[in-house]
């Protein structure tokens, strides 16, 4: 029979969660980030055994800030510049490298063993 001590939250969490507001030139500024985090652990105590372990990680990732004024609120996005150009670079690498594997194939096609 195995015994659990508490509740058990699931391991993988994704959340959007509302950071402190500052106080910026007459306007509310609040910092909206989403939070992905995961974690296990598992542990084994008996007697004479003892055994353990336990990993995770967490990832934060700013999508906007809430500004508050006196005419209301709204909400302005934060745009990932720096990871757009990463991805296209990653993916024109990975584009040149299959046309040259092909290329180098069609190349090598008719020559022996």
């Amino acid at each position: 029979m195995k015994k659990q001590a508490g509740p058990v939250s699931p391991p993988l969490r994704i959340e959007t969660v509302r950071g402190t507001p500052y106080e910026v030139a007459g306007r509310r500024l609040v910092p909206v980030a989403r939070i992905v985090s995961f974690g296990q652990g598992r542990a084994t105590i008996g007697r004479d055994r003892l055994h353990g372990w336990a990993g995770g990680f967490a990832r934060v990732v700013p999508l906007g800030v809430i500004e508050e004024t006196e005419d209301g609120q709204r909400y302005v996005p934060i745009r990932d510049a720096t990871g757009k150009a990463l991805r296209g670079i990653l993916a024109s690498a990975v584009v040149i490298t299959l046309l040259a594997i092909t290329l180098w194939r069609l190349i090598h096609r008719g020559r022996g063993r």
